[in-house]
């Protein structure tokens, strides 16, 4: 088959880039006898993240899809027609999207492919936009994609059963592919130079305690809450940090640093409450490493790979009871309501102050980290793609 790939959303350093550059690597791979082509535009380009052996179809945008598509912006008509216009030009079986978040109508008969990582806009429209401008356009984007998608592909049964229930869809329309961390997240060497050096960089030495958020500092992540809940905790972690680590400053989604600050500011708690800003993965992996605990608070999640990165990095994970994160901790960790600090409170509490029970989490979250890979993602999405396979096309 000759597949078309919107490689638009791979410059996003979020969730939705990160999937789409992995995914696409984990394709590559697999050495099939599929064609791809990858439809940029100039921004994603000139990407080295992207398989260097593809095809690239550059359509001349004004304007980055990652950055036109934010929350509180909108991508123009002449640049979706040329992208639109970009794929027209080619012979093409099929079209995936890794993002409904870049998605961009297109013509032609082909199947069409989009993945809705997750109904947080959906559910959640209060947290996620800053005026109803925006919703308004993201809904009719969504409708598009929706009404012009053969099938819909996911990244959990938690989001499949989300997406039925908001858009009304047959079981039959959704496919779920999994999630996976990238290499460079694995288990470090603790005592190394490597790894003190690395933490150094953000003001952290090897015996300092701290629990780790990773993502977006924004407000469907619910950090008021994990703010809250820290601060209710006792004795037992009176050296502890609490670190959270995302762009606060140049993410193209809407961000809570300025409410957060005056919460961390009324508790009292500006020399053990910090936030890193973006840290790149090859540093990050140490955070993870060195980290006494990763906390996931999230209201909702499509899958939730940060905590799939900690587990694989060796550390344990408490997270929210909500969305696709039970289903990916799979019975490891530890899961506490994210409308109440409290509770949240009280497992920290129970994980600080009780060293047996820490391992025995810790030992199952890394059990659990390693039943994750891109290439089980992969071949799960060659396995949807050819449900299309046009009838005279073998492999």
């Amino acid at each position: 088959m000759h597949i078309g790939l919107d490689a638009t959303c791979a410059a996003n350093r979020r969730g939705f880039g990160r999937f789409a550059r992995e995914l696409f690597h984990a394709l590559a791979a697999l050495g099939t006898s599929d064609e791809y082509t990858l439809f940029c535009d100039g921004q994603c380009a000139v990407s080295d993240a992207l398989p260097k052996n593809w095809r690239r179809v550059v359509a001349k945008t004004r304007v980055a899809a990652v950055d036109a598509a934010a929350a509180d912006g909108r991508r123009s008509i002449g640049d979706m027609l040329a992208m639109r216009t970009a794929v027209r030009g080619e012979r093409i079986d099929l079209m995936f999207f890794p993002a409904v978040y870049t998605y961009f109508p297109v013509g032609g008969k082909f199947p069409c492919l989009v993945t809705f990582h997750d109904v947080i806009a959906e559910t959640l429209p209060h947290l996620i936009f800053h005026n109803k401008r925006s919703q308004f356009f993201w809904n009719m984007k969504s409708r598009l994609a929706i009404k012009r998608s053969s099938k819909i592909v996911t990244v959990s049964e938690a989001s499949k059963e989300g997406l039925m229930a908001h858009f009304k869809l047959a079981e039959d329309c959704v496919r779920v592919i999994s999630e996976a961390p990238s290499d460079v997240f694995n288990a470090v060497d603790v005592e190394s130079d490597a790894h003190k050096q690395a933490i150094k960089r953000y003001d952290v030495s090897a015996q300092d305690r701290y629990l780790l958020y990773v993502g977006g500092i924004s407000p469907h992540k619910n950090l008021h809450t994990l703010i809250k809940g820290f601060s209710l905790v006792g004795d037992c972690a009176h050296d502890v940090q609490l670190l959270l680590v995302g762009d606060y400053q140049g993410d193209v989604f809407r961000t809570c640093y300025d409410e957060l600050m005056a919460i961390v500011l009324k508790h009292k708690l500006e020399s053990r409450v910090r936030f890193l800003g973006y840290v790149p993965d090859d540093e990050l992996v140490h955070l993870y490493a060195g980290s006494t605990a990763f906390v996931f608070p999230s209201y909702l999640e499509g899958f939730g790979l940060p905590a799939v990165e900690a587990m694989k990095c060796g550390t344990a994970v408490i997270a929210s009871d909500r969305g696709s994160l039970p289903e990916v901790l799979g019975g490891a960790g530890i899961l506490f309501d994210p409308d109440s600090p409290p509770s949240l409170a009280e497992a920290l509490t129970k994980f600080l102050s009780n060293a047996s029970y820490r391992n025995q989490i810790t030992a199952q979250c890394v059990n659990r980290g390693k039943e994750f890979s891109w290439e089980t993602a992969a071949r799960q999405l060659v396995k949807v793609f050819h449900e299309f396979k046009p009838a005279a096309s073998s492999d």
